[in-house]
């Protein structure tokens, strides 16, 4: 296993681990399920989008998690747009930005981060420190780390779940900006007067 995809093994393992704390700490300290991802009563077309994103972002792990611990066979199988170490190594610095801006993301939210739109809770309208750059932090996080393995392992199949997964996250903003529009009305169309969704 080369450099490349231990740092890349290591940055996925730190993605995952901080992924699953934050919902284990919510759950135990706070009695909160915040995966509600595909879940509860909600419209037929929040819950398509939800079921989208939850196929492609689970695509775009299981192939980062693979591509880290069998690169070589893949090259083979599936080939590469090109070799550039520089480049390469270029992914592993944006998919680490990307992993620490989730992370920020998430800590900011404190007991208000969701994994989809919870619909059976009120939260708190987060609209400080990270959030005052930018309304959807965390997912310009994944954004950055969609792009960071295309150029870590640039091939077909990455860029296919680099374009799938923008577009299911866009769409996914698109209706959580419905939601949090429903819920907090002006204080919300106040925020987005100020903040931009992305950056």
């Amino acid at each position: 296993m080369g450099t490349l995809n231990i740092l890349s093994l290591i940055v996925f393992c730190i993605f995952l681990v901080s992924y699953v704390l934050k919902l284990v700490i919510l759950y135990r300290k706070n009695s909160i399920k915040a995966n509600v991802l595909a879940k509860g009563k909600k419209s037929s077309g929040i819950k398509l989008t939800e079921r989208l994103v939850k196929i492609a972002t689970f695509i775009w792990g299981a192939t980062w998690f693979s591509m880290s611990l069998a690169e070589p066979y893949f090259v083979d199988f599936i080939g590469r747009h090109y070799n550039l170490p520089v480049v390469n190594f270029a992914g592993v610095g944006i998919v680490s930005l990307g992993c620490a801006v989730f992370i920020l993301a998430m800590t900011s939210m404190r007991t208000s981060w969701r994994v989809g739109i919870d619909k059976s809770a009120t939260t708190k309208l987060i609209t400080r420190g990270v959030y005052r750059y930018s309304r959807n932090v965390a997912f310009v996080g994944f954004d950055l780390m969609f792009s960071g393995l295309y150029l870590m392992y640039p091939n077909f199949l990455t860029l296919i779940i680099l374009v799938l997964n923008v577009l299911a996250i866009h769409l996914l903003i698109l209706q959580e900006e419905k939601h949090l529009r429903l819920v907090f009305g002006q204080e919300y169309d106040d925020y987005c007067r100020k903040t931009p969704r992305y950056i």
